[in-house]
């Protein structure tokens, strides 16, 4: 019994956890960004799905979160002002608005960038001192890396190294089959003279 109560706690657990920090708390009125694809035939490393707003704001706190990254794609969060929002506050958020993950101010050009790695959501909350203010922000998931594995069944391949064993062997082959030869050739002479 303690195992099911102990399972179904977990369990429970794991599903608010996810749900955080986007959809738990009512007081939070995130706002999503949605990645479009990007494809920039110049640049081809580029490639992945990208985000790009242009924000007046006139609250002192805005939420935004960012759906679907994996683990495997680089991040890069980039936040420019036009120059007259004065400094802005800018926060990464894993599992609770509460707690910022990595955090940071535009510098005296108004800019500020983060370049990261993460699975799933994250937020990013945005605080202003002056407002209104004006700045573009930009989200960009790459897309994952694709490796071609070499096959372990061909020649060359990493770890068995699968030749034409005929080939590769004829001369031992020959070899063999001359002993065997020998040896049952003998056998039969020995056989004979008994």
């Amino acid at each position: 019994m303690k195992k099911i109560l102990l399972i179904i706690s977990l369990l429970l657990y794991l599903i608010s956890v996810k749900a955080q920090p986007f959809t738990l708390d009512k007081k939070f009125k995130p706002v999503q960004l949605k990645l479009h694809k990007f494809n920039p035939p110049k640049e081809p490393k580029a490639k992945g799905r990208i985000s790009i707003s242009e924000i007046t704001q006139t609250k002192d706190t805005l939420f935004y979160f960012v759906k679907d990254a994996s683990i495997y794609s680089p991040v890069y969060v980039g936040l420019q002002t036009n120059g007259s929002a004065g400094t802005v506050d800018i926060s990464l958020h894993k599992l609770s608005w509460k707690k910022a993950e990595r955090q940071g101010a535009t510098d005296a050009k108004g800019y500020w960038q983060d370049l990261f790695k993460t699975e799933n959501d994250f937020g990013i909350r945005v605080i202003v001192k002056d407002k209104p203010a004006a700045y573009t922000m930009m989200v960009w998931v790459g897309d994952e890396p694709r490796m071609e594995l070499p096959s372990v069944f061909k020649k060359g391949g990493v770890i068995i190294n699968r030749g034409n064993f005929f080939k590769d062997n004829l001369l031992y082959i020959i070899i063999a089959g001359l002993v065997i030869f020998v040896v049952i050739l003998f056998l039969k002479l020995k056989n004979k003279n008994k």
